[in-house]
């Protein structure tokens, strides 16, 4: 097998998820992973093994086919409705070559057949995580909304940004119309610009419009153009966005905001794919892709007749609805140090990091602003800084509209005031989980998950 090799440095930014219920082999193979600079989680049964892709960040799933509570071929169906696109590969006795010849008719990537090597083993894994690193989505670098350093492959560490992830990447022959929803920071233009460069349309222009910054007497003309002459002020011809999006990607965000007089020719542009200039006579065909933003429930405005439900279909066809990032408390951590590490290096300053309080401290807060007030708090904190570490005394000195900001559902009250008090019972007892479990009554076990779930240090 012909395997180009990554650099070990290169081998962090994965994790393969091991599933193997012999103990000795399963810790065998990973340590001869961990040897090998491979990060790698382990479990013994399908069961784990789904928890572990509900967690998220796995890259790779290397299966035994027989497993204590089921086998690797049920595994491997639930992967393709719940988890789409993260490759696995099987291992299988020679009996049982033939499901595993099945299944990888059915989609999965590869299989080895027991005994094995433990070199070819470790040889079909690095060569399936090269492949991994060939195709993986090229991430935007200059984009105002860039919460993710460039390369590393991750919108975020949780599950529901890794699906996001998968679903882009399926995305990237298909030139259907995209509609992206969510709250205002949680990076719909990133997503946007993410599904552009990893489209067939690549090559071409990504134009980006806010549509609720357009004047509404101005708005047909910026996106249709106009002919010299059109109306009073049309001292010449104007090109508009859609078709300077020519062979390229027109991003239309805030697409509720636009009037239902513009709402009827953005219908028709979708459905005739051409497109008049105001005060023109002839129609400009048009191959240009659309993606449409809304932080508005259009569900709603359609029911109160503020937005056509033709059109909604139209922009509808493949939906992507990105989670708050309260909703989120595995991805907060994540984007605060490549936040820290970005603004450091743009300020000069010799900052090393966040601090364990500080970044306790960022999973009590409930970020209505999303990601882009995680980068504003981080931003003014390294600006703010004197030492090497940026602690929870740094993000204090922010203003108080920051810091234990009001729940606005009760879901996220309780959510605030369990990582209080779990934080609280951990400091009380110098990090000893059985003594915090104990204060706050709960097993050591629901201790251990509940601080996995508010990604809490000991």
């Amino acid at each position: 097998m012909n395997t180009p090799m990554l650099d070990t440095d290169t081998y962090r930014d994965y994790c393969v998820l091991l599933v193997e219920d012999d103990e000795i082999m399963r810790l065998s193979l990973e340590d001869r992973l961990r040897l090998e600079n491979i990060p790698v989680r382990s479990v013994s049964d399908t069961h784990s093994a789904k928890s572990a892709l509900e967690i998220g960040n796995i890259d790779l799933v290397v299966s035994d086919i027989k497993l204590p509570d089921g086998t690797g071929i049920e595994l491997f169906s639930d992967m393709t409705q719940r988890f789409p696109g993260i490759p696995v590969i099987l291992m299988t006795a020679y009996g049982d070559i033939s499901d595993a010849v099945s299944l990888v008719k059915a989609g999965a990537l590869d299989y080895l057949t027991k005994p094995f090597d433990i070199n070819e083993f470790i040889s079909k894994v690095e060569h399936h995580l090269s492949c991994i690193a060939d195709t993986r989505l090229k991430f935007p670098s200059s984009s105002p909304e860039d919460y993710f350093k460039p390369g590393s492959g991750h919108l975020g560490k949780s599950s529901a940004m890794r699906k996001i992830e998968r679903l882009v990447a399926r995305l990237s022959d298909s030139d259907s119309s995209v509609l992206l929803t969510g709250e205002s920071g949680v990076g719909k233009e990133v997503v946007a610009t993410l599904i552009h460069n990893n489209s067939l349309r690549s090559q071409g222009p990504m134009v980006k419009v806010n549509c609720a910054a357009l004047a509404p007497n101005l708005i047909e003309s910026e996106l249709f153009g106009h002919e010299k002459g059109a109306f009073t002020g049309a001292s010449k011809q104007r090109i508009g966005r859609f078709e300077q999006a020519q062979k390229g990607t027109i991003f239309l965000d805030e697409i509720a905001e636009v009037s239902p007089e513009i709402q009827v020719k953005l219908l028709r542009v979708l459905q005739e794919r051409e497109i008049e200039r105001v005060g023109g006579m002839e129609p400009i065909p048009l191959d240009v892709r659309v993606i449409a933003a809304t932080q508005v429930v259009l569900e709603k405005s359609i029911e109160k007749g503020a937005f056509r439900t033709d059109l909604f279909w139209r922009l509808n066809v493949i939906h992507v609805d990105i989670p708050p990032l309260r909703d989120r408390c595995e991805d907060i951590t994540y984007l605060a140090r490549i936040f820290v590490n970005e603004q450091a290096s743009k300020s000069g300053k010799s900052i090393k990091g966040l601090s364990r309080d500080a970044e306790s401290l960022l999973q009590t807060m409930s970020f209505p602003g999303n990601v882009r007030e995680l980068k504003n708090i981080i931003e003014r904190a390294v600006t703010l800084s004197d030492g090497p570490w940026i602690t929870a005394v740094d993000l204090q000195t922010l203003d108080n509209n920051y810091i234990d900001q009001p729940a606005t559902t009760l879901r996220q009250s309780l959510a605030e005031t369990e990582r209080k008090a779990i934080n609280k019972a951990l400091a009380g007892s110098n990090g000893k989980i059985a003594q915090a479990a104990d204060a706050l009554g709960i097993s050591r076990k629901n201790l251990w998950e509940k601080m996995k779930r508010y990604r809490i240090d000991k």
